[in-house]
């Protein structure tokens, strides 16, 4: 309390001095628990700075982030302005589900698509999507040469893309393309000398009016401290985020959430899948910045909306059968 101290009367000392000393306990508390409320009520406001509108659907929204439950893989729809970009195709296994999809979108061409990195659970149903729905583009991350995988399913997975006629294009920190009126910067990786095809994972920050999205593949916390100590980390706040690696607790470390405080997150995984993806602890650093964390595991397709106009943001699960 502001103001001039006051002397208490001689004969009111003894009393007043008992009630003060109450009273200065109850200042202390108080001032406690002010601040514990504050400290919480800012950590979470400022994930809240668009509001969230239960009845906007997919019709009313410039902005779309689909992740496509594909099981124990990444593919990720995003539509912007009615122009769209495939993020991942998951295992070949999960085609015919993207395919499906994709079709239901009504979308028979991709504007871009992009392999975050080679592992087959990311770049396996490319070859069956690109026969189906052809892109005009296609990015991937750069990579150093010891990493290039001998599989079969990198070999399809170049042929599909000299087969598609796409044009082509390695990216790294630094780049940037628009998709609408979405402007989109890469992060990651840093340079070409990751130490593994996960840390060399394409990390895109898409920025659409008022709202941030991260897509991040397969980073692990080591990519995350490079992106730290190399990228202004207010690019790295964001309203949505893809966490990495399916939700394992190799990723979503606690220093890199604390510069993207994500008041939604989404992770993609499969039902009882063999990694106990997602990791207990990813889910508690996780829920430190949100409690709107959706799992393709448990609700299926996952459907992040925003419109520009009202700068109303939703979320809409398909629900699992």
């Amino acid at each position: 309390m502001a103001g001039k101290k006051q002397t208490p009367l001689p004969d009111q000392q003894p009393e007043n001095s008992k009630n003060k000393f109450i009273y200065s306990i109850l200042v202390t508390i108080m001032t406690i628990i002010a601040l514990l409320s504050g400290q919480y009520s800012t950590q979470h406001s400022q994930n809240q700075e668009n509001t969230q509108n239960q009845n906007l659907t997919v019709s009313d929204a410039e902005f779309q982030v689909h992740v496509i439950d594909v099981g124990q893989g990444d593919s990720i729809l995003i539509k912007a302005d009615g122009k769209t970009l495939l993020i991942d195709a998951a295992e070949s296994s999960a085609a015919p589900k993207i395919i499906s999809y994709l079709n239901g979108q009504g979308i028979t061409e991709l504007d871009c698509a992009a392999a975050t990195h080679m592992h087959a659970d990311h770049i396996g149903g490319f070859p069956k999507v690109f026969a189906s729905v052809r892109p005009k583009a296609m990015i991937e991350p750069v990579f150093q040469d010891s990493l290039i995988p001998t599989t079969k399913t990198y070999e399809k997975y170049l042929d599909a893309i000299q087969a598609s006629g796409a044009e082509y294009k390695a990216l790294k920190t630094g780049d940037a393309f628009s998709l609408g009126s979405a402007q989109i910067t890469v992060l990651g990786p840093v340079s070409e000398h990751a130490s593994s095809l996960n840390n060399s994972s394409l990390v895109l920050r898409v920025q659409y009016d008022d709202i941030v999205c991260l897509f991040t593949g397969d980073m692990e916390t080591p990519e995350e401290k490079t992106i730290l100590s190399t990228v202004d980390n207010s690019q790295l706040k964001a309203t949505f985020l893809k966490a990495g690696h399916h939700g394992s607790d190799t990723s979503s470390g606690t220093a890199f959430l604390e510069q993207v405080q994500p008041a939604y997150a989404a992770i993609s995984c499969g039902v009882d899948n063999k990694y106990g993806h997602p990791a207990e602890s990813t889910l508690e650093h996780l829920k430190a910045y949100t409690d709107q964390i959706y799992i393709t595991a448990q609700q299926g397709d996952i459907v992040f909306l925003y419109d520009k106009d009202t700068k109303a943001c939703n979320v809409l699960t398909s629900g699992k059968e």
